[in-house]
């Protein structure tokens, strides 16, 4: 008799049941049969299966209700395009930042702006913080209060905060020390950008569960020395 194969849900690691039933997936809420079931209700539709980094990041900040940046992170990056470490990294901490803004009621945002927050971050190559001391993150925390502040190369206040935002986050991650983490990175962009735009910006934004829960799946976790861990 023909053993059946063990399929593994990558949100919770929980061994899937097959069982065909009416499933909203868990990136962009659709909803469709499935015949896999996860017993902790998560659900992966066809389409987001096979979605790319950014095309995973769209469709979270499309669907989700969540008003909590690192949230709305955590969910882009429990996806099985991102990798443990990859520059699809760079893209994910301004549109959540700007997501959770809209959802809040403190921002009014066109959608295409998501789509402009991600392409300002994703012509930088992978390891630039060890190579040229950039990130792609956090570049990614300035883009976001750029895209807020509607700001340029020729703004005065404007052009300062943003890079006072990106300067910020750089230095967070530096005093982590260690080598480098994109998950950390994110988190760190994140956290920064939530923190300038309540001290600068009046914008209040909430950040719940601050721990990490990618540990396990990466081989040079910091564990201890990091914050998230």
């Amino acid at each position: 008799m023909d053993q059946v194969p063990k399929f593994i849900c990558f949100i919770c690691g929980q061994e899937l049941l097959e069982k065909e039933s009416a499933r909203v997936c868990t990136f962009c809420g659709m909803q469709e049969q499935g015949e896999w079931v996860c017993p902790g209700g998560h659900y992966i539709c066809e389409e987001c299966r096979l979605a790319s980094p950014e095309e995973v990041i769209k469709r979270v900040c499309s669907s989700t209700k969540s008003s909590d940046p690192w949230e709305i992170a955590t969910l882009a990056m429990r996806h099985p395009a991102f990798r443990s470490h990859g520059v699809e990294h760079h893209l994910v901490a301004a549109p959540v930042v700007l997501t959770a803004l809209v959802n809040s009621g403190q921002l009014e945002l066109e959608k295409e702006k998501i789509s402009t927050a991600i392409k300002r971050t994703a012509d930088i190559p992978f390891g630039v913080c060890g190579s040229r001391g950039d990130c792609g993150a956090c570049i990614g925390a300035g883009a976001a209060v750029s895209i807020i502040l509607k700001a340029n190369f020729t703004s005065a206040k404007e052009r300062s905060l943003v890079l006072k935002t990106a300067a910020s986050a750089l230095l967070r991650i530096a005093e982590f020390g260690g080598p480098r983490c994109c998950k950390q990175s994110v988190y760190a962009a994140v956290e920064t950008c939530v923190l300038v735009s309540r001290d600068e910006l009046k914008l209040d934004l909430e950040i719940g569960n601050k721990k990490c829960p990618f540990a396990r799946r990466i081989s040079d976790c910091k564990k201890e020395r990091c914050p998230y861990y």
